[in-house]
């Protein structure tokens, strides 16, 4: 019995998790209740209590007496369920963070794509402005199937971390390093007002199976605005 619980609250967690990143749920809205779970999924109470313990554990929700249950994050990839994104502390300091992507197709980087254990790797290029100042250049490289599923050049609400979960790619554990370095001119080219040095965070996450299925590089001219890390405890 204690085996089919476990499988029936990983089912019902699943279920919801997908719904929480498809955006069923807005971020800042009340979760559904316990009560009304059970009833969506026919199962126990021990059963939605566990799996929605496993949200909040996750990031996704956060329980307050007397109010209820809080959905907090959308996101496929909370770190820590305490700890913010860089976007979310810059918008809470009051910073405007515009997105935008600037380049999209296959990757020639013989490098970079050798590295992963696929035949064909994409690249997507991503600009942020802070309070309207270019200050952020980041490259993702990822393997992709179908390129029809690329997205759309002009969108400026695209989610990198959702776009790999509708792709059925599973991240499992990412690294990350950081080093300061001079910018480079490649760069400057691209961002003209940067400053001489930026901190660069290169990311690599992994399947379960160890296999690379991200590659990202992020430069950040962080004289202008220091790179925040927000640990609530």
């Amino acid at each position: 019995m204690r085996q089919k619980n476990q499988i029936l609250y990983q089912k019902v967690f699943d279920v919801l998790k997908a719904d929480l990143i498809s955006g069923k749920y807005e971020v800042g809205s009340l979760f559904p209740t316990e009560n009304e779970l059970e009833i969506q999924f026919n199962v126990s109470k021990i059963t939605v209590r566990k799996a929605v313990d496993l949200l909040v554990e996750g990031g996704y929700l956060h329980k307050q007496s007397g109010v209820g249950t809080k959905v907090i994050s959308n996101q496929p990839i909370n770190v820590f369920n305490k700890v913010k994104t860089f976007t979310k502390i810059l918008n809470d300091h009051g910073v405007a963070v515009q997105k935008s992507i600037a380049y999209i197709g296959k990757s020639e980087d013989v490098t970079i794509n050798d590295k992963f254990d696929f035949d064909t790797i994409y690249e997507i290029h991503r600009m942020y402005q802070l309070d309207g100042v270019s200050s952020i250049f980041v490259k993702h490289y990822f393997p992709l199937k179908k390129a029809d599923s690329l997205p759309d050049k002009a969108s400026d609400q695209f989610s990198f971390y959702s776009f790999l979960v509708k792709q059925g790619v599973d991240i499992y554990k990412i690294e990350d390093a950081f080093c300061a370095q001079k910018t480079p001119e490649w760069l400057h080219q691209v961002l003209p007002d940067l400053s001489d040095v930026v901190l660069k965070q290169t990311r690599s996450a992994f399947s379960e199976m160890g296999q690379l299925v991200e590659y990202t590089t992020s430069y950040y001219d962080s004289s202008a605005t220091p790179y925040l890390i927000d640990y609530q405890v």
